[in-house]
């Protein structure tokens, strides 16, 4: 695969930022101040660190349970079964496409994911897996019907008990992109592939879904954006580029 530019992966990694003039190059009646670029626009929080409101239980099979911490903090218990988890109620106030999910997430005890974000993507739907197949596969479930153990986007790495992990998923029209810790773990153009849920019980766990598999997970910070014009873009770019 041909490696994108840097200037385009800088533009995706972050806000466009104002330019500021060369010292001395202030603005003069001849030149006009070049207006600043916009402000990205604004993050909204889908956790307030005091209830429940606005999530709702997945419905999984043997179901731990969730609350909202003394810290203020969201825990998502280990249940009987394997699955444990919530989902938003607003599905249909939620982007499809051209919006970017933050949070941070640790495991408290357990052998697999500690976190699986269900998002939107145009009419379906897709899981990014943090830890999954024993505790230490990352991907993308599903791509053309291949969950994250199986596709292009699947990468190993460990994760420590009680560490918290900030992570970032992007998605725009056809790539969708994640980083743990600022590392970038995928980085896919889906054009022309089909995206879709893994079969089972994580379908429950639509439109948006924090989940976790035999393990207890917490979480904090949950937020969701839309993109800048820039980053849309700047994905754009990528995507023109792009040798799949």
């Amino acid at each position: 695969m041909k490696m994108p530019p840097a200037r385009v992966l800088a533009a995706l990694a972050l806000p466009l930022a104002a330019s500021s003039p060369a010292s001395g190059d202030g603005p003069t009646p001849e030149t006009p101040a070049a207006e600043a670029a916009p402000a990205a626009p604004a993050a909204r929080d889908l956790f307030d660190g005091k209830t429940l409101e606005g999530w709702v239980p997945a419905g999984y099979a043997g179901d731990g349970g969730a609350e909202v911490t003394p810290e203020g903090t969201l825990l998502i218990k280990r249940g009987d079964g394997h699955l444990n988890g919530l989902k938003r109620t607003d599905g249909d106030a939620l982007p499809k496409v051209g919006y970017e999910v933050t949070l941070e997430a640790r495991r408290i005890e357990g052998t697999d994911f500690f976190c699986c974000i269900t998002f939107p993507f145009h009419d379906s739907h897709a899981s990014f897996v943090l830890g999954g197949w024993g505790g230490s596969v990352c991907g993308i479930s599903c791509i053309d019907y291949m969950d994250a153990m199986e596709n292009m986007t699947m990468t190993v790495r460990e994760f420590d008990d009680e560490r918290w992990y900030k992570v970032r998923l992007i998605v725009s029209d056809h790539r969708l992109q994640a980083f743990i810790d600022g590392e970038r773990m995928v980085n896919a153009n889906v054009k022309d592939r089909k995206v879709g849920m893994r079969f089972g019980e994580i379908e429950d766990s639509v439109p948006f879904g924090l989940s976790t598999f035999q393990t207890t997970g917490e979480f904090r910070n949950i937020r969701l954006r839309p993109l800048a014009e820039a980053e849309k873009e700047a994905a754009a770019k990528l995507d023109e580029e792009d040798e799949f």
